[in-house]
Order: C-alpha cells, then sequence, then structure tokens
C-alpha cells in the first residue's frame, strides 16, 4: 500500500502549532501509511485569493488529502479545485462557503461585522485579537485558557500578513465550488461556533454532490479541532475509511 498524505491548513493568522495536537491523533489513528502534515502558510500580503493557491499549490506536495480549519478549509476547498482530481479528497472543520454574507446566503457574518474588525485590527491589535480569540474559544470548557493560547499564536503573525488573511476571507465565495468537486468531501461544524453559524452546515448540505457529507460536533464551538481533539480526528478517519472516502483516487 503506497503512503498517502494529509495536510491540514490553520486558520486565520494562526500557524501550524495550534493544529499539531489533532495531527497527532490522526497520525495515531492513521498509521504508517499515512504521513499528516502541518501547513505553514507563505509569508504573502496579497489581498487575491488566487495569489494564496498558486503558492499553495507551488509549495506543498501534490496527489495528498487537503483539509483545512476555518480559513483554512476554505483555502484547502479553493485548492482542490485548482487541483481537480489531482486531490484525493477534502475535509474542512468550521469552515463557511462564504464567511460574509452574500444574496442567498445569509448563513454567514455580516459584510460590516468584517468591515469594522479589519478598522479595529488597524487600530488595536492586540484586543481585537484578543476578541477573536475569545470569539473562536466560546463554547470551549476552558475558554480562557483556549483563548490565551489562539491570542499567543495570532500576535505571532505579522499585521500585514493578518490583514491579508481578512481580505481574502472577505473574497472568498465557493457556494458553487462544491458541487463541482469529484473528490471525497466531508465538512465538520461546531453547534455553538460564534463566527460560522450551524445553519451553514445545512445550506452546504444542499450544494454537495452524492457522497458529500456534513456533521455538526454538538456543545462545540468554532475551536473544537483544538478542544475536540479525538472526537474530531475519529469523524475524519472514519470518513477516509469510509466505502466513499477510501475510493479516492488520484490522475496521474
Amino acid at each position: 500500500m503506497s503512503a498517502q498524505t494529509l495536510l491540514l491548513l490553520p486558520g486565520w493568522a494562526l500557524g501550524p502549532a495550534p493544529l499539531e495536537p489533532l495531527a497527532e491523533a490522526l497520525r495515531r489513528r492513521l498509521g504508517p501509511h499515512y504521513q499528516v502534515e502541518c501547513v505553514s502558510y507563505p509569508a504573502l500580503t496579497s489581498h487575491r485569493p488566487e495569489s494564496w493557491v498558486a503558492a499553495l499549490d507551488h509549495e506543498l506536495p501534490q496527489a495528498t488529502w487537503l483539509a483545512g480549519w476555518s480559513l483554512g478549509g476554505m483555502l484547502a476547498t479553493s485548492l482542490a479545485q485548482w487541483r481537480g482530481r489531482h486531490a484525493r479528497g477534502l475535509i474542512t472543520l468550521g469552515a463557511n462557503a462564504s464567511f460574509v454574507a452574500r444574496s442567498g446566503w445569509p448563513q454567514a457574518m455580516a459584510g460590516e461585522a468584517l468591515v469594522s474588525f479589519q478598522r479595529e485590527l488597524w487600530r488595536s491589535p492586540r484586543r481585537t485579537l484578543g476578541r477573536f480569540a475569545q470569539l473562536s474559544a466560546q463554547g470551549s470548557d476552558d475558554a480562557r485558557r483556549l483563548g490565551r493560547e489562539l491570542l499567543a499564536a495570532l500576535e505571532a503573525t505579522p499585521l500585514d500578513q493578518a490583514l491579508a488573511g481578512l481580505e481574502v476571507l472577505s473574497a472568498l465565495d465557493l457556494r458553487d465550488v462544491l458541487a463541482t468537486l469529484k473528490i471525497p468531501q466531508l465538512h465538520l461544524f461546531g453547534d455553538s461556533d460564534a463566527l460560522v453559524p450551524a445553519a451553514a452546515r445545512r445550506a452546504i448540505a444542499e450544494r454537495l454532490p452524492e457522497g458529500g457529507r456534513t456533521a455538526l460536533i454538538e456543545g462545540a464551538g468554532h475551536a473544537f479541532p483544538l478542544e475536540r481533539v479525538e472526537e474530531t480526528a475519529d469523524l475524519m478517519v472514519a470518513f477516509m475509511m469510509s466505502p466513499d472516502g477510501s475510493r479516492a483516487e488520484v490522475n496521474p
């Protein structure tokens, strides 16, 4: 059996470290025939999603499973579209098809709220990042501790890169992409997510092709891949090893 690779793309303005416990849980379950890698984003200040996806495609190995949390899930989806059948499968964690509300897609953050967040990030980075960290940690059994850990990771990202990532997050619109993907895909959500409404799960499920799946983790907030590591890993591995996931093939 040839080795396969699963790539984990981090959330907005976060490096790979927060997802390392999930990666380790996946390694234990998947065994020696899988490599699980936490991705570091290129040091980009471009506001164009295509630039980010092109850079990721250039730097990351081909013929892999693509997974990501929040912005990472959206970028993983875009990269899956870019690679077509050269991707093995897609798993998103707390990721919307559009992070901001659009016509016909109210299951998202109001555009005005994101613009306000961008302004506040310019004016008061630490306070604004702290607020974002707490929103991400909301719903956790130990939200204060998790919020502090997220804030430390957020503050390690240069402000210009964080602002560029926000622009990318705002620009990405994947509503029509999901139905076009010819690879296995699973989308996981927390039912207490303060950033991605649980209603987005139903809207996304309606757009998936045959075999695409969604699942809701009860009592979980936006940071469920960090707090509910074992449960998240179980769901991911069960899908990858299911008939839908295990049939993943890659064109040469």
